[in-house]
């Protein structure tokens, strides 16, 4: 009786396994083209009681996945996420610059401006083919800044881009976390938690192309999940991602927090290697920023570069009034030129009725008729404008000069003309710049604040910024981890009246109270800019900029160039001067004859010589400094606009060709841990027959025990 019983159960345990057996069978093949799933393989093992065999026994119901595999298969879709998204991006960005070959594009436009420049000689007083010049200079600022636009669109997209991912990477983590709640309590349990490891693999798989992730399978069930760098997405709880969205341009983009409830003020960037926040944050900071920097860059060397001869240059007539660009100056500050320079007035014929020599070096104006001399010799700005001035009104009872708000005016009335140009022998100069181009007198091309920041300014000079005001800086380490967030105020001793610059640097460099400790602030003498240069891989970020000089309007920042709304700005900011644009007849193509004698006649309607001086310009090998993506060189207008396309094109080409080699490599590793967790139909008919007929013997070994024991019942009960 015991040998049937024992035998009727290891029947029964067989029926059991085989059930269990063609349900796993059956649930494999029902998902088969079902997204993520991985296949369900069933263990046995042999049972025993008193050492004798009792059947088989259900020792586990497993998921068939490859753990090296997988990880393989979530680097490779990091990877492809990153390259992807970098690649989108820098295509439309390449785009935004057109195709070189088309007249609309800004390389077509400035081909347009050059050829519009040549053409002027034919007939210099032309007012048809003046216009056509400004137009086209016009058509350049305006496809230059509606790439700038582009751009920082694109920036913003990306920036928002990277918000929704969090937010999707969040719900993500937060999915896994609980999934492995519900696989613990099922393993415990003893029942089947293989559903719940598929859900879980599906989330993480959609993870894995967000960010690049490393699982951790754990004992007891579920997983553990971190970042390539070692940031623990989800442990015993899940992390907490939390990034707020800019698309204000040239904004500081915040960081992607991370477990800031634990109050650790992580920032989850440095440790992330792949997936698509990566590239979005890659794109964002450098392509996308370099290009913009470099954007901006080349609008202000081609407004620089046609300013400079244009200020050498008149137009016929002479303007009677010169109103100068912004330079962010004050008129206590050094008026710090060296070399002379000439002033002519002229009448309504162009004949030059006055010259005043300036001397910077002996800080003396000269003047011809009436002959008379005018000392500078308080050696600032106001000084020299006051002694400009009265130069100008003794020649004509309307002319004079000021300065004002950062702005030097000059103004001969009705009737009269004004020229500038710079003595051949020793020409004038501040920080590299002419008188007249440096304070913009006669330039073609303007910005509302200033175009270039080689101010001049001198360490003495008085800093000027207004009480109040302030800067916030934010500082990461090298592998971008917040370290601490500095705000300078202009208030206590450095907010006093005979504060200068030396002692705004000194506050700046201040350890504790400035960034001193992560690197130093200092300004050049021969340019009188100031720049920063970080120390030990640091991240120094301006944040905020509220100060202003005097009355001028201009920032610190914006006066030195050390924001990108100073410098990757230009491109959106510059445009052809107002005045000039509204009559073209301003635009200075003649070069008057300075060394004549008074009563000749220097300006010509006729004169192409200006022309000639700035189509020049276009060949003219000229230095460009390092500019985003483009690094310092010396070269042509022309090749540097090809370069700044060129290099558009090269990172987008680049990019492109990375996400087709990450596409591939993705591809891949799916395809291959498809072939070993993925479901096989063939396979599983197989293994739907083996446990079909091991259902059927198992229900014959019962059905034997149960003839026998009828057999001994009936032989017992005779």
């Amino acid at each position: 009786m015991t040998s049937i019983t024992a035998s009727m159960l290891s029947g029964l345990s067989g029926l059991r396994a085989a059930q269990t057996g063609l349900a796993t069978a059956s649930q494999n093949i029902a998902n088969a083209n079902t997204p993520g799933y991985v296949r369900t393989e069933a263990t046995f093992a042999p049972r025993s009681q008193l050492g004798a065999g009792a059947g088989v026994e259900v020792s586990s119901i497993r998921r068939a996945a490859d753990r090296f595999l997988a990880t393989a298969a979530y680097v490779a879709e990091a990877t492809r996420g990153a390259a992807s998204m970098r690649a989108d991006i820098l295509d439309r960005a390449q785009t935004s610059f057109g195709d070189p070959a088309e007249a609309t594009s800004m390389f077509g436009t400035l081909d347009q401006f050059w050829s519009a420049l040549t053409e002027i000689g034919v007939d210099p007083s032309s007012a048809l083919r003046r216009a056509d010049v400004v137009s086209a200079l016009q058509s350049t600022y305006t496809e230059i800044a509606r790439i700038g636009a582009s751009i920082q669109d694109l920036i913003g997209e990306a920036d928002g881009r990277i918000g929704d991912a969090v937010a999707e990477a969040q719900d993500l983590i937060d999915q896994v976390a609980k999934l492995n709640d519900e696989i613990r309590l099922s393993k415990r349990a003893g029942a089947d938690s293989t559903g719940a490891e598929n859900a879980q693999s599906v989330s993480i798989d959609k993870l894995a192309t967000l960010m690049d992730v490393r699982v951790t399978p754990q004992s007891e069930g579920g997983v553990h999940v971190r970042t390539s760098g070692g940031a623990l997405l989800v442990g015993v709880r899940s992390g907490q991602l939390e990034y707020t969205p800019s698309n204000a341009p040239y904004a500081t983009h915040g960081v992607i927090k991370f477990n800031e409830d634990l109050g650790t003020q992580s920032n989850i960037e440095p440790f992330l290697r792949g997936g698509e926040i990566k590239g979005l944050l890659d794109v964002r900071d450098k392509d996308l920023a370099g290009l913009a920097e470099a954007l901006g860059g080349f609008a202000g060397a081609l407004a620089d570069a046609i300013n400079a001869v244009h200020n050498e240059n008149t137009s016929s007539p002479a303007l009677s009034e010169l109103a100068g660009r912004q330079t962010g100056l004050l008129g206590s500050d050094a008026l710090a030129f060296t070399g002379q320079a000439f002033l002519g007035i002229t009448d309504s014929a162009g004949v030059l009725r006055q010259r005043l020599s300036i001397d910077f070096d002996t800080g003396i104006i000269t003047g011809e008729a009436p002959a008379a001399s005018y000392s500078t010799a308080t050696g600032d700005i106001d000084g020299f404008v006051a002694a400009l001035d009265a130069a100008m009104a003794a020649a004509t009872p309307a002319g004079g000069a000021s300065f004002v708000d950062g702005q030097l005016r000059l103004n001969v009335g009705s009737g009269g003309g004004i020229v500038v140009q710079q003595d051949a022998s020793d020409p004038s100069a501040r920080a590299g710049r002419g008188f007249a181009h440096f304070f913009g007198l006669n330039d073609a091309v303007t910005r509302p604040q200033p175009l270039f920041f080689e101010t001049g300014i001198q360490g003495s000079d008085l800093h000027g910024l207004v009480a109040g005001g302030g800067l916030t800086y934010r500082i990461r380490d090298s592998v971008g981890r917040f370290v601490a967030e500095r705000t300078i105020t202009i208030s206590g001793g450095i907010a006093g009246p005979t504060s200068t610059w030396d002692n705004f640097v000194d506050e700046l460099n201040t350890p504790g109270l400035g960034v001193g400790e992560f690197g130093a602030f200092s300004l050049d003498g021969a340019t009188g800019r100031i720049s920063f240069a970080p120390s030990n891989g640091y991240q120094v970020e301006l944040v905020a900029d509220s100060t202003q000089r005097g009355a001028t309007g201009v920032s610190f920042t914006g006066l030195h160039g050390l924001s990108k709304a100073a410098t990757a700005g230009r491109a959106q900011e510059i445009n052809v001067e107002a005045a000039l644009a509204d009559d073209p007849m301003r635009l200075a193509v003649g070069r008057p004859n300075m060394a004549a004698a008074l009563g000749t006649r220097i300006i010509e309607a006729g004169d192409n010589r200006g022309a000639t001086a700035l189509a020049a310009a276009r060949t003219a090998t000229r230095p460009f400094p390092t500019a985003g993506v483009l690094s310092a060189q010396s070269t042509t207008l022309a090749a540097y606009a090809a370069r700044l396309g060129g290099e558009a094109g090269r990172r987008a080409s680049e990019a492109e060709r990375a996400s087709k080699g990450a596409e591939a490599v993705a591809s891949a590793a799916t395809d291959r841990r498809a072939e070993i967790e993925g479901v096989n139909l063939d396979d599983e008919l197989l293994r739907m027959t083996n446990f079909q007929n091991s259902y059927a013997a198992a229900a014959r070994v019962i059905q034997a025990a149960t003839e026998m024991l009828d057999i001994l019942m009936t032989i017992g009960y005779r």
